[in-house]
Formats: C-alpha cells, structure tokens, sequence
C-alpha cells in the first residue's frame, strides 16, 4: 500500500516549527483535532483537484466526512483507492517507514486465439474493438490511465507470422474511442491483408487517473459525457456480467 504520510508530515512540520522544543508528536486521539481539520481536501495525499471535485459531488466536503462516509459507497465509486481513502482519513496505513515506494508503471493485456481465419476487414476490427472494450474496463476499475498501446496479430496457421507494434498516444486514457484510433492505425500500417487468426492488445505506460489537460478546441461537455456513458457501462456489467453489454457489427 502506497504510505499516506505526506499530509501528516506537511501537518507535524508546521506544528513542529511552532512549538517550543522544536519537536511535534501526533497520537491516534489526535485524528479527528489535526488530520480531519487538512483542508482543502486536495492538500491530502491521494487526492487530486479532480478526485476532490468527484468527493464533493458524493457530498463530502472534508476529511472528517471523507473518513465517516461509507467505505462500500467509495469502493464503488474509486474502486480498490476508495478503500486506501477511507483508511487513510482515519489515519489508518499499513505500510511501513522502512518500506520504500518505487513506483512502477504496469500493463493490462488480453489477446485471443480465434476459432477460424478472419479475412474481412470490418470482423476483424470488432474483434479488437472488443477486447479493447476489456482492457479499458480493467483500466478504469483499478483508476489508471495508460498511454502505450502494444498490438499483436498472429496469421493462419497455414501461412505462419504476424506482427506486433506499439505506439505512443498524444495523452493517457482510458476510454476506448480514444485508444481505438492508434490501434487501427498500426493494424493498418503494418497488417498486409493476410488471414488473422489472433489478435492481442496491451496498454502500458499507466499512470493514476487524475485531472485532464483539455484543448482549447475540445467540447468538454461531450468529454464528461463520453465518461459518465463508460462509467454507466462499467456498473452494468458489475452488476450482470461482462457479458451484459456487447457491441454490435
């Protein structure tokens, strides 16, 4: 687990340059009088302008209401950080000082052996449209952006070889229409029309989700629509299945 010490220690400096002995000392009992009263909520470790923004739209303003919430609402809405939040709030951490944090940067993969030599264009684009669909899914649920994409194509067995790529995006995402792009892209730069008889994908270079750099010539509106639309998929299909929402050729 990631150490939550960041806003503590800004907290315990401060109190240390004002005290006589140079020297501040927090206890448990002390939670709620100095970590619940960090404001505002993004000077808290682990919270972004952007996650503050999301807190306030659940209603919760403050640490303090941040560490009463309930624990099952955040998890559904930060996933497996939601969780990391609500402990943190309560001054709760099990990691060590020992312990050194490196971070490290990891990838979300899914690649498929088809049941037959696919030949058309339009089939083979779904296919891996869905499993982008997949791979997103998994990005979003664990609330990491990514910005390398690696494509895998594998031929009939009958003709043997294949290709695999990467490239680069112009910006993290987790959002299929964004990714889908550069994957057409190097599928058609590098495939030579042979029949395809596996397709992998994997996205690296993952960094926490945090707030956006948006052009000036992007409708925001349509960016926050295209995000509450694929967090309204996701709860789908955590609810039914991953199953329950299927695209269409």
């Amino acid at each position: 687990m990631l150490p939550s010490v960041s806003s503590v220690i800004r907290g315990l400096d401060h109190e240390a340059k004002n005290s006589p002995t140079g020297v501040a000392y927090w206890r448990y009992e002390d939670i709620p009088f100095k970590l619940w009263s960090i404001h505002p909520m993004k000077d808290f470790w682990g919270i972004s302008s952007a996650t503050e923004r999301r807190l306030h739209r659940l209603g919760i303003h403050t640490i303090k209401e941040l560490a009463l919430s309930s624990k099952e609402m955040l998890q559904k809405e930060f996933g497996i950080l939601g969780e990391e939040l609500h402990q943190h709030a309560n001054g709760i951490d099990f990691s060590r000082i020992s312990d050194v944090y490196i971070p490290s940067s990891r990838s979300f993969g899914k690649s498929q052996i088809l049941f037959r030599d696919y030949t058309n264009r339009k089939e083979v684009e779904l296919l891996l449209l869905e499993l982008l669909d997949d791979v997103c899914f998994r990005l979003r649920m664990h609330q990491v952006v990514a910005q390398t994409i690696h494509l895998s194509i594998g031929y009939s067995k009958q003709t043997g070889g294949g290709f695999s790529r990467q490239k680069k995006m112009g910006r993290a995402s987790n959002l299929s229409q964004d990714i889908f792009p550069y994957c057409l892209t190097i599928l058609h730069t590098y495939g030579c029309g042979m029949p395809i008889r596996s397709i992998g994908i994997s996205l690296s270079n993952t960094s926490i989700q945090e707030e956006e750099q948006m052009s000036l010539f992007e409708d925001i509106d349509q960016r926050e629509r295209a995000y509450a639309l694929a967090k309204a998929i996701d709860d789908i299909r955590l609810r039914y299945g991953k199953n329950s929402v299927l695209r269409t050729g």
